[in-house]
């Protein structure tokens, strides 16, 4: 199936990039415009990130365009990939229709080793990004950074508050694990954080990961697909926010760098940018800068994941008090943590990905003490209910 149909095309002369410079990322983006529209078959798209808008009704510009505008003046990084941009998806005449269309191009990418990155309006249109892994019947975790929680009951149609509640319901169910990081408590009733804890999900607090915000990198390296909602940065860097705290734009771009050098990482999207509520461009500008940020950490990926080859880690075998054998690899490449969990011998080949975890140096340290990292434990009772 050729996705182009799914697709408007970038329109780049009313967006006033022609004249930009040689050194810019418009220059070495494969681009989907109106002035040379792609003639290949995007099913057998050869590429490392593709840039996936979402159209929205009644507007000229989207706010992707916006983005992607500001992303384009941006300056080429040192080492050079493959990029291209797709255009925006089509809306489609029901909701479902735009995921099913997402689901469509997502998954096609996903199975030919590109990764989606996402700009989308609304937050529930992540649902078209989960679904292209059900399409192709993939296990996955799921990062989120997000100001709020938005799972609750789906009445009639899934929208930006209860979005969630389909990826943890839906069946068959393909999500193994879901962190949110960044929420903040006057957002969330406390019954939602016990629930969350009930279904062995992980939640941070806006402050945890402010008071360290090198913590998030081994939960974000656990992730195959990240949700970067805009309303997690606070209003002062992302006036479309509306949000008077949050992350702070250095912290965001910081993260998302995080997920960028992630190896198992292979989706990402930005959502929640609203452009009637933005202030001299100043969230889209950010946002482009994330996304620069994003490229930047995939420049540096080192094909680092313990499951396929064990030659290039040091091992350490920790066994604690209850006679419970720890097995850490450290990496020779990046220095970077994980640890094994166990796992029943017939569910191995079925979570061969998940129960080898990211950790930090400090799981390590905290089991030489005799103390089960909670991440571990975590991961274990997923693993052998």
């Amino acid at each position: 199936m050729d996705i182009k149909v799914y697709f408007n095309s970038v329109d780049t002369e009313c967006l006033g990039c022609e004249e930009l410079s040689e050194d810019t990322m418009f220059r070495m983006i494969q681009i989907n415009s109106k002035r040379n529209p792609f003639e290949m078959d995007l099913s057998c798209v050869e590429a490392d990130i593709a840039i996936v808008g979402v159209g929205e009704e009644s507007e000229l510009f989207t706010g992707a365009d916006i983005i992607r505008k500001q992303f384009y003046a941006l300056k080429q990084h040192r080492k050079r990939i493959k990029i291209v941009d797709l255009g925006n998806i089509k809306i489609g005449k029901t909701q479902k229709d735009t995921y099913s269309a997402m689901a469509d191009v997502c998954s096609c990418l996903l199975q030919n080793r590109v990764i989606p990155l996402i700009l989308a309006k609304s937050n529930d249109l992540a649902i078209g990004n989960y679904m292209a892994y059900e399409q192709i019947g993939q296990i996955i975790n799921v990062f989120n950074l997000d100001s709020e929680i938005d799972f609750k009951e789906i009445k009639e149609e899934i929208d930006e508050t209860n979005y969630l509640t389909y990826m943890f319901c839906n069946q068959p169910n393909y999500l193994f694990n879901y962190t949110h990081a960044a929420y903040q408590s006057y957002f969330v009733v406390p019954e939602l954080i016990d629930l969350m804890d009930q279904m062995r999900f992980e939640t941070y607090r806006l402050g945890a990961v402010q008071n360290k915000i090198e913590c998030t990198e081994p939960l974000i390296r656990n992730a195959d697909m990240v949700i970067a909602d805009v309303n997690s940065i606070r209003a002062s860097d992302a006036p479309s926010s509306q949000n008077p705290h949050g992350l702070y734009g250095e912290e965001f771009c910081k993260i998302v760098n995080f997920a960028g050098m992630s190896d198992k990482l292979t989706s990402i999207g930005f959502y929640g940018y609203r452009p009637e509520y933005d202030t001299d461009f100043r969230t889209a500008k950010l946002v482009s800068h994330a996304m620069w940020y994003f490229i930047e950490g995939y420049n540096w990926r080192k094909n680092d994941f313990p499951y396929k080859d064990q030659k290039n880690y040091y091992k350490f075998s920790v066994l604690m008090p209850n006679d419970i054998n720890i097995v850490f690899y450290k990496s020779k490449k990046s220095e970077r943590w994980w640890m094994q969990v166990s796992c029943p011998d017939e569910l191995q080949e079925k979570y061969l990905r998940h129960f080898l975890i990211p950790c930090t140096y400090d799981d390590y340290k905290e089991a030489m003490e005799g103390q089960l990292p909670e991440r571990w434990l975590l991961a274990y009772n997923k693993l052998n209910l």
